[in-house]
Order: structure tokens, then C-alpha cells, then sequence
């Protein structure tokens, strides 16, 4: 039987974009404002049922998260769940590399999202 492990962190890249905290590119106001060229072409993609986002700024926006939630969920006088969170960023960063390396390799890192 599995035992639920007691620490809320993600452990591979598909937890972590599922994660309730991740927040699509444009489901917030401060996007306008934190990156007004995204969010037009993103406005103007949607018009046709895409995204608009590059995998670049998609793999960042992953990036992102995976930091701020490294950064909210340290706890350094709790060393054995530091070194979970730690083993578990590590995974999921090789994960995000081999993604953003696959779509530079095939040429789509720049290219908007369908």
C-alpha cells in the first residue's frame, strides 16, 4: 500500500503544471503589465482557438514556478524534507531541460504553441 508523502511538493513536470498554483500565462491582470507583447499576440492567438505563448516562454514560465515553489518551501531546519524538495527540483529541472532542448533540437523552441 502507498503511503501519501507529507510533503506538497510536485514530483515530476506533469505535478508540476497541474499543480493549483500554476497559473496560465494571461489568467492574471499583472500579466498585462508584466509582459504586454505576450499578452497581445496570446489575445490575438486566442481569437483562433491558440495560445501564443512560445515553448520558450512556456518552459520559463515553468521555471518560474519551480522556483517560487522551491523558494516557499524551504524549511532548512528540516533537513530530510529540504533534501526531498531538493532531489525533487533536481528531477523536474532535468525534465524541463530535456523539453526545452527537444524543441530547440527540432527547431520550435520560439515558435507560439498551437
Amino acid at each position: 500500500m502507498k503511503t501519501k508523502s507529507a510533503i506538497k511538493f510536485p514530483r515530476t513536470l506533469r505535478d508540476l503544471y497541474s499543480h493549483p498554483s500554476f497559473q496560465p500565462f494571461g489568467s492574471s491582470s499583472d500579466d498585462w503589465i508584466n509582459d504586454a507583447d505576450r499578452m497581445k499576440r496570446c489575445h490575438d492567438a486566442a481569437e483562433d482557438g491558440c495560445d501564443g505563448s512560445t515553448h520558450a516562454e512556456i518552459i520559463q514560465d515553468w521555471r518560474d514556478l519551480l522556483a517560487s515553489m522551491v523558494r516557499d518551501s524551504s524549511r532548512p531546519w528540516y533537513p530530510r524534507i529540504m533534501a526531498e524538495i531538493e532531489k525533487r527540483e533536481a528531477s523536474i529541472s532535468a525534465e524541463i531541460d530535456a523539453c526545452e532542448a527537444w524543441h530547440e533540437e527540432n527547431g520550435s523552441l520560439h515558435s507560439q504553441v498551437g
